[in-house]
This record gives structure tokens, C-alpha cells and sequence, in this order.
């Protein structure tokens, strides 16, 4: 690891801790709830709060550097590509609200569209799950092991079960696949892909704060990403996409191309 990645790497291991202190001392008062794209898509003022404190933390450090967070997505245009930190201060907002777990922080740095480092925080767990460039991947400093391959007759597959219902390939998808299972935020269903509970992870909407991170796990673990169509994924693209072990991948696209 050169100095550079190791320095950004203690920094954002040491903002993570505190963005979770933030997000567990904020049980203790009343939330500030609003709704973005419709009553289900969800923003609190935790949401703004972590991803300011975080915002903050960069700049200061490293004020030559872009972000595009999740909050404040409209105001990012990609200047050059040199350094890019791409971040979701709360993956799974509804969960935070509803439930209090299963909720996760992202957050990615990318260089010159080389994905370097990607952090996926379960909060609740207090688990730091990371990867880095030509490194491997990590959960809190024990370095992990590929996952098995599974394929998709043997494997729980997590999809975005509401924006699948009453369509032919959901039908399929509960026939060909061992059974099916979701979260509602993506972090946590790709963790689970990433430490070999899940064969794969299907979502028809992310945006790119929802697989940035993620990309660089599949990366250093060989596992296979694409778009519905089998079409590579833009690290800084919404849209649908898959992450998926070698044994589930192909069969789970030849199904979901069909969304």
C-alpha cells in the first residue's frame, strides 16, 4: 500500500468511528424526517449530518479532492477524475428509521476511475468491512477469504423484491434460485454476497453511492458485476446491477435480462 492510500485509509477507518457514534447517539433523540421521491424514499437529518461531517473531514484533508455524496448528488459534476470519494451516510434510511439495524455508511475513493478503497460500515454490528486495490478485503483488520462459489439452484439470491412484483422473471427467479431473500439496503445484501451467505444481489435502482464500494470488493474477491443487460457497471452511473459469485452469475443474467 503507497503512503498516499495508506494515509486516506487510517483517516477514513478513524471518520467511520466517529460517523457511527453520530448515527447510534442520535436513537437517543427525535429524528427530523423528510421524504425525497416519494413517501418510502426516506432522508433524515442524521443523513445530512454524517454526510456533512464526513464532507468536512475531506476537505480538510484533502481539499483538492471531488465527492459526490448521496445528499447533494445534484450539485457534483465530475471536473476531472483524478480523486473521487463517493459516499451514502446512511445506506438504508428506511431501516434506520423503521427498525434501527441493517443499515450500513459507503463510502469509496477512487483514482483516475480506479476504484482504491471501498468501506462498507454495518453500524449496528459494528463492522468495518474494506477493500483495498490489490490488497484484499477485510473485516475489522482480519483479512477474508473468497467467497465460496454457489450457484444459483444452492444460493439465496437478495433482490429488490417490490420493484419486482408481477413480472414473468420474479417467478423464474423463485423457481431457479435456492430462495430469495432482501434487506432493503444494499450494503447489507452485498456484504452478504461478499461473505458468501448470498449468491448474488440484483437491484433495478441504485445509484452510484449504492455500488461504488462495492465494486472494489468484487474486484479484489473475482466477482462478477454487471448491468441487467450484461453490460459493464459506471462506478458513477445509477441504474440497475448485479454482483454475483462465478457459479450463479450467468444463469441469474439470463434471468434478469428479462426485467
Amino acid at each position: 500500500m503507497n503512503k498516499t492510500i495508506e494515509d486516506i485509509h487510517v483517516h477514513v477507518l478513524m471518520w467511520l468511528e466517529e460517523a457511527a457514534h453520530m448515527i447510534r447517539d442520535s436513537f437517543a433523540g427525535k429524528l427530523m424526517i423528510e421524504t425525497k421521491a416519494n413517501r418510502k424514499d426516506l432522508v433524515t437529518n442524521i443523513d445530512k449530518n454524517v454526510q456533512d461531517f464526513l464532507i468536512r473531514k475531506i476537505t480538510e484533508y484533502y481539499p483538492t479532492h471531488q465527492i459526490l455524496g448521496e445528499e447533494s448528488a445534484e450539485q457534483f459534476t465530475a471536473k476531472n477524475r483524478e480523486h473521487i470519494w463517493i459516499i451514502d451516510p446512511i445506506d438504508g434510511t428506511a431501516n434506520f428509521v423503521k427498525q434501527q439495524d441493517h443499515f450500513c455508511i459507503l463510502i469509496s475513493y477512487y483514482e483516475n476511475d480506479i476504484g482504491k478503497l471501498g468501506y462498507m460500515y454495518d453500524v449496528m454490528n459494528r463492522d468495518i468491512y474494506y477493500a483495498i486495490a490489490n490488497e484484499g478485503v477485510f473485516l475489522n483488520d482480519r483479512k477474508l477469504s473468497a467467497p465460496p462459489a454457489i450457484s444459483l439452484q444452492e444460493g439465496l439470491v437478495a433482490i429488490d423484491v417490490q420493484n419486482w412484483c408481477g413480472k414473468s422473471c420474479l417467478e423464474e427467479l423463485s423457481n431457479e434460485a435456492f430462495d430469495i431473500r432482501y434487506f432493503g439496503c444494499g450494503g447489507i445484501d452485498s456484504i452478504h454476497v461478499i461473505t458468501g451467505k448470498f449468491a448474488a444481489f440484483a437491484t433495478s435502482k441504485a445509484g452510484p453511492w449504492d455500488k461504488a464500494a462495492q465494486l472494489i470488493f468484487a474486484k479484489e474477491f473475482g466477482l462478477r458485476v454487471s448491468r441487467f443487460d450484461g453490460s459493464n457497471v459506471n462506478y458513477l452511473e445509477g441504474g440497475d446491477w448485479i454482483i454475483a459469485n462465478q457459479s450463479a452469475y450467468e444463469e441469474l443474467l439470463a434471468i434478469v435480462k428479462k426485467f
